[in-house]
């Protein structure tokens, strides 16, 4: 858009974009998914090109947080692992006219470079600066340290710092991000009580039988994200999963016995079944070359749900048979079966904005819509008889569903205003979900902490070096 303002331009889809970069001459290299390579495209609009490619024999899922270098035809990149291999992680070179690379630094994060010639990356906790040759593209010298203990998004694998060639920087300080904690709320929005203590959680699945919640978390001393599960009715939880990758989005069996969820251990997002007590090991059950991440399993037990690409399958049991459902016009999310199995509710954006619809299952046979002003992580109650969504601006609705042969939904009324923990990445879902009475909301909620981070701002940073 404008600087002075006016209407936005669309010029290709991002559905989970992950930084971008404009050179002089309206190019700009970005990063338009989470497990993907850069693109180019004019700033003018057009089609966009592939310009970088994941090299999966060095561990690499995805490149990111591109940034041109002065001469407005080379770049730098993060290449990202997210499964654990942390050596995988580093900051390459590359070319808008050429698709090899250079291997720069090992770095965990971003990185940038300032006039007249500094490259800026993140290790361990600490910012660091060292010379860049231009002409080499090649580091010399030895680092220095500008800051230490610096904010760090492990989910993102974002460090928080900008710098400009005018010798300012500015940094926020590290701390828990996103702490949140999951709690009850009633219909009017009063909150009534709080599941476990604040931590980093992601998606919240209550079981059938709503006595147990399972989440996925992130401890931020290993940055390791697991599934664990909390009793509701004792102070008691469960640790799940133990593997270095992502381990998240746990849904549960209908019988409450166990847990599937999607985990990144392989090339891509695969779906793993575990049982609930942990008694024994995981097991794959959808692995091809596409990120998969579950939505729910249908009461019946014989099916499970989830989100292939932009598409939505599901899984038959216990061949383990996998079905395309719906072909996405843009991209479908958050797929949620009616309780009679007859009806799946999802997410898309296929109107240029989120929105809520239902369709028949097995077979998709019609399409209505059921939010009106944009709708996103809809959930059924026990019954069927209501069907909740988060609106564009979070607020709690509810529209009154008849059953027949035909599926006929009211009108939209919100019950209260939420305040769920926004999300961070691609993984983060499902930040409620809804007792089966509809009469209480179990919604991720941030915790207001009493220590601050703020940004810190260096002027004349390069001094510095000479010290």
């Amino acid at each position: 858009m404008e600087l002075s303002g006016g209407p936005v331009q669309p010029l290709c889809n991002a559905p989970a974009g992950r930084g971008g970069t404009w050179n002089k001459d309206n190019v700009i290299v970005f990063a338009p998914d989470v497990v993907t390579g850069l693109r180019k495209i004019s700033a003018f609009g057009g089609n966009s090109t592939q310009i970088s490619h994941i090299d999966a024999s060095r561990g690499e899922q995805g490149h990111r947080w591109p940034m041109f270098l002065p001469d407005g035809k080379h770049f730098i990149y993060l290449g990202a692992n997210f499964s654990g291999r942390d050596e995988a992680n580093a900051v390459f070179e590359g070319s808008l006219d050429s698709s090899e690379k250079r291997f720069v630094v090992a770095a965990g994060a971003n990185a940038a470079f300032a006039a007249p010639g500094y490259l800026l990356y993140y290790q361990n906790k600490t910012l660091l600066a060292r010379p860049f040759d231009l002409k080499l593209f090649a580091l010399t010298g030895q680092p220095t340290t500008i800051l230490t203990d610096i904010q760090y998004l492990p989910q993102v694998k974002r460090a928080v710092f900008a710098v400009s060639d005018n010798g300012s920087l500015v940094a926020q300080g590290a701390g828990h991000a996103a702490i949140s904690q999951p709690t009850w709320f009633d219909r009017e929005g009063k909150a009534t009580s709080v599941v476990g203590t604040p931590a980093v959680y992601g998606n919240i699945f209550l079981a059938p039988n709503e006595k147990s919640v399972a989440v996925d978390k992130t401890d931020m001393e290993s940055l390791n994200m697991d599934v664990w599960t909390y009793e509701l009715q004792r102070d008691r939880s469960r640790r799940l999963t133990f593997d270095p990758a992502i381990d998240a989005l746990p849904v549960w069996s209908p019988d409450g016995a166990r847990l599937v969820f999607g985990s990144n251990r392989g090339p891509s997002q695969d779906l793993f079944i575990k049982n609930a007590d942990g008694a024994q090991e995981e097991k794959s059950i959808v692995t091809d070359e596409f990120n998969k991440y579950p939505s729910d399993w249908s009461k019946n037990g014989k099916y499970i749900l989830y989100t292939r690409g932009n598409d939505l399958w599901f899984v038959s049991l216990p061949d383990l048979k996998s079905s395309q459902f719906l072909k996405a016009a843009s991209v479908i999310r958050n797929g949620q079966f009616s309780p009679d199995g007859k009806w799946v509710a999802y997410a898309s954006n296929e109107s240029g904005k989120w929105e809520i619809y239902v369709t028949s299952f097995p077979e998709a046979r019609g399409k209505w819509q059921v939010s009106t002003g944009g709708g996103e992580q809809p959930r059924w109650r026990g019954d069927g008889k209501e069907l909740f969504y988060l609106s564009s601006d979070s607020k709690m609705m509810a529209v009154s569903v008849s059953k027949g042969s035909n599926f006929d939904a009211g009108t939209p009324v919100a019950l209260f205003q939420s305040t769920p923990r926004q999300p961070v990445l691609v993984y983060d879902l499902f930040v409620y979900d809804v007792s089966r009475d509809g009469q209480r909301f179990l919604i991720n909620t941030p915790v207001n902490q009493a220590d601050t981070h703020p940004m810190s701002i260096l002027l004349n940073w390069p001094a510095k070096l000479n010290k």
